[in-house]
């Protein structure tokens, strides 16, 4: 494995791992905190393989309008929070992820990695070992990115849907500039 690819991971994973902060700040569950890592690290794992699968053409073709829709996804999870932070503001409840709310993310959040699969070519490294590295990076960093967000829930009085909201903006705007 070279070093080359875990650096491509970790790039990969950095948005995973800001996003799981708000995630963990809205004091989900360790069972759902780990779901959580889990999914985000199978969709990192599998964009670039499906990229490859796609080839190359395609996956320019798709990768660009996809890598816009993600960040959409994002912006609408963000507001949404914002909105549910005002619907909500009487009440302190905190908010659990459904299962479609996180498939939706963990697919918006890697669906700029569908371009990569193309580029593994020039590390001169399988796929699967790719899939591998990426996916269990992603797991790492989400679940340090939930943890961080669990302790910045219980530290900061604001309201968990608040920072959910703004740092999945803030994350969506990452990948605008990226």
């Amino acid at each position: 494995m070279s070093w080359q690819l875990v650096m491509l991971a970790l790039a990969l994973a950095l948005n995973n791992s800001i996003a799981a902060i708000a995630l963990g700040s809205a004091g989900i569950s360790r069972k759902r905190q780990f779901a959580t890592a889990l999914l985000f690290a199978l969709f990192e794992a599998l964009m670039p393989v499906i990229g490859v699968a796609l080839g190359e053409g395609a996956a320019r073709l798709i990768g660009a309008p996809a890598r816009y829709a993600g960040i959409v996804v994002l912006v609408g999870a963000g507001v949404y929070s914002l909105l549910q932070m005002r619907a909500d503001s009487h009440s302190e409840t905190k908010h659990d992820l459904s299962g479609l709310r996180l498939i939706v993310l963990s697919v918006a959040m890697s669906l700029d990695n569908l371009t990569v699969g193309f580029g593994l070519g020039m590390f001169h490294v399988s796929i699967a070992e790719s899939a591998v590295v990426f996916g269990a990076v992603s797991l790492i960093m989400t679940l340090a990115g939930l943890e961080l967000g669990r302790w910045i829930g219980r530290a900061v009085r604001l309201s968990t849907d608040l920072l959910t909201g703004l740092v999945l903006i803030a994350t969506a705007g990452l990948m605008l500039i990226r």
